[in-house]
């Protein structure tokens, strides 16, 4: 990455900050997309394909993760928002937690404000951090890109340059440790596929092919 984390999430906030001045709208149309991947299944290509060709605002999970870190002791990315925006905000957060039987850490507090936060403002692509479980009562597209595991497998091991075994260790692992983590802090299944409004599979669709498809989803 030619930029550093904290000078991105910098120019995010810059923007943000200048939207908020200009008394810009909350977003009530469908510019934000929520991206879940199997672990080899190109996501991330089509995640950065995608915001190349939309002009949309990529947040990956390290991303995110330092956004939250640098919220412990901000308000920052909330004062981003008009009185309007924090409050629904806090609602969105405070109604998931209910309907899904939570009871948040100081980490999963954080990790839910920032997600709704950059929803509102829209504009942007979210990868991961699931990110289409807050999200799913909002203006946003929730995206799943999954392939078959063999294809998985051998992207995962030409472009880690491993060896068969440890390719599929690694997609085990990966795979594991996503599904866990949206088990813990959303309660929810990423392998279900009623949680998505579109499936993409990158064993038949390439990523060209892919980026087509949820443009024209939200177009």
């Amino acid at each position: 990455m030619t930029k550093s984390i904290h000078k991105i999430i910098d120019e995010r906030i810059k923007k943000w900050e200048l939207e908020k001045r200009e008394d810009r709208p909350i977003q009530e149309t469908v510019n934000v997309i929520a991206i879940s991947r199997e672990s080899g299944s190109r996501g991330y290509e089509v995640a950065k394909k995608l915001c190349r060709e939309t002009g949309l605002d990529l947040f990956h999970h390290e991303i995110v993760d330092a956004m939250v870190e640098t919220s412990k002791n901000s308000r920052v990315f909330l004062e981003t928002l008009d009185e309007k925006g924090m409050n629904i905000v806090d609602d969105i957060v405070s109604n998931f937690v209910t309907e899904q039987h939570l009871w948040p850490d100081e980490y999963s507090k954080l990790l839910f404000k920032i997600l709704t936060t950059i929803g509102k403002h829209g504009n942007a692509v979210i990868l991961g951090r699931g990110a289409n479980c807050v999200l799913h009562k909002q203006n946003a597209l929730r995206v799943r890109i999954v392939a078959p595991l063999i294809v998985r497998r051998d992207y995962i091991q030409k472009s880690l340059d491993l060896s068969k075994d440890d390719a599929q260790k690694y997609l085990v692992s990966t795979d594991a440790n996503r599904n866990a983590f949206v088990k813990r802090y959303f309660n929810s299944d990423a392998t279900d596929p009623a949680n998505y409004d579109l499936l993409l599979n990158t064993g038949t669709l390439s990523v060209k092919k892919a980026v087509q498809v949820i443009k024209c989803a939200i177009s």
